[in-house]
């Protein structure tokens, strides 16, 4: 029993000893790690080019030089063109048939002509001696890449109109090559339909014309008359609470003209977002996230301030049109007023150092000076370089510095270069250190 009780004593105190190694040698891992190689751990970023902006969120209000447009016909409309199209005085808007018959035949006749002129338009290769293969792979790439383009940046109002030039593209390679023969076959059939269907078609009994020049919308929402644009120096925050719809029947009209080429957008601003943007005729552009994906330019014509009224308005001119704009009236917007490009680098990339100098007076004597400036660490072959920013923008998480700045405000000369590994993380930083 005394044999085997001291057996169990000797195993329990070399497991107790062990225990007690194991957790010293922890130990000094722990210290070992967190006061010496951790320091040296960096972690980096490169520096890249990147632009940032200034932007003013608001809700904007299009206001337009708009005429309702009605008509007297009786019958079935047909329009002859298409919402934000440009117009002219007395130029046809729509066409009034008597039945609906007529209406569906007219549509097919329209359907056949654009078939026609587009076969026509491919025949054409035939009858051209210019024009290699390798042009027509050079025009099937580029319409490949708008195509692409258009998809990833959601501009789904033109992609119908860039998949018929890539198809068009792919039909000419075709013809090229021999993989597709002439269409005159199929153009003299398209004609002989086209024709039998205009047979059985009776004439219009009457037509719509446009009161004036500009850009033709089918629909009316009321706003039309809200404000005058020729006002517009004096519309205020006051008076855009106060815009409604006048009580009219949309039935009644057939749409409207947006007359002349300007158009507005009234938008309510604190009064250091008025201050940002009150430079009259300063360009910015405007985007509408829910409306359209394209920026639209416009010009700062009038930023209105009233003495007791919180807000301010800002009046943008526009001259650009589309369907989705001339249609929209109360809109999220986001005023570009500024743009800054150059080195984006973190926040938690940048200290404060003090750098030393080398200067000498007229006399040729020597003198040193120092000064605490904000820079970032770089690795430099296997080296960390502290290099002085120039910061012009400061967002939430990174800046964006001068990549060239002005030699002036460099206290040694140098500056962060395009590509530089920065360093974001790591301790005991200092300019000269071996990091390899």
């Amino acid at each position: 029993m005394s044999t085997a009780s001291n057996k169990k004593s000797i195993t329990k105190r070399i497991l107790i000893g062990a225990a007690i190694v194991l957790a010293l040698v922890f130990i000094v891992f722990l210290f070992i790690t967190t006061n010496f190689l951790g320091r040296n751990i960096l972690v980096t970023e490169t520096a890249y080019r990147a632009t940032a902006y200034d932007v003013v969120k608001t809700t904007a209000f299009a206001i337009r030089d708009e005429e309702y447009i009605k008509s007297s016909d009786t019958g079935i409309l047909v329009y002859d063109v298409t919402d934000g199209d440009k117009i002219t005085a007395n130029g046809s808007i729509a066409t009034v048939y008597k039945n609906e018959s007529d209406v569906v035949n007219m549509q097919k006749i329209k359907e056949l002509d654009e078939r026609i002129t587009y076969l026509e338009s491919l025949s054409s290769v035939y009858k051209s001696s210019n024009i290699g293969l390798d042009t027509v792979n050079s025009q099937l790439n580029e319409k490949l890449l708008a195509l692409i383009g258009d998809v990833n940046k959601h501009s789904f109002d033109y992609i119908s109109e860039t998949e018929t030039d890539l198809m068009s593209s792919v039909f000419r390679k075709q013809i090229i090559t021999g993989e597709q023969g002439k269409f005159d076959d199929k153009i003299t059939r398209l004609k002989d339909e086209r024709s039998a269907l205009e047979a059985s078609t009776g004439s219009p009994v009457g037509s719509v014309n446009s009161p004036d020049s500009g850009y033709f919308v089918s629909t009316v929402d009321g706003y039309e008359k809200c404000a005058d644009v020729k006002n517009l120096d004096m519309f205020y925050y006051s008076d855009f609470k106060e815009l409604s719809a006048e009580d009219i029947d949309p039935s009644e009209y057939i749409g409207k003209v947006i007359k002349g080429v300007n158009w507005y957008l009234v938008c309510p601003v604190t009064a250091d977002e008025a201050t940002n943007i009150s430079h009259n005729n300063a360009a910015v552009s405007v985007r509408m996230p829910y409306a359209v994906a394209e920026e639209i330019p416009a010009k700062v014509m009038y930023v209105n301030t009233l003495s007791g009224e919180d807000k301010s308005i800002v009046v943008l001119r526009c001259n650009y049109m589309n369907d989705a704009l001339s249609k929209i009236r109360k809109e999220s917007v986001e005023i570009v007023v500024n743009s800054y490009e150059g080195l984006k680098v973190s926040k938690s990339a940048i200290h404060d150092d003090e750098l030393t100098r080398t200067t000498e007076d007229d006399n040729g004597v020597e003198k040193k000076e120092s000064k605490v400036v904000q820079g970032v660490y770089v690795e430099y072959g296997n080296e960390l370089r502290f290099r002085q920013i120039v910061i012009k923008y400061s967002g939430d998480n990174y800046v964006i510095c001068e990549e060239n700045p002005d030699r002036k405000l460099l206290f040694n000369g140098y500056t962060i270069s395009l590509y530089d590994q920065v360093v974001t993380e790591g301790g005991d930083l200092y300019d000269g250190k071996l990091i390899k």
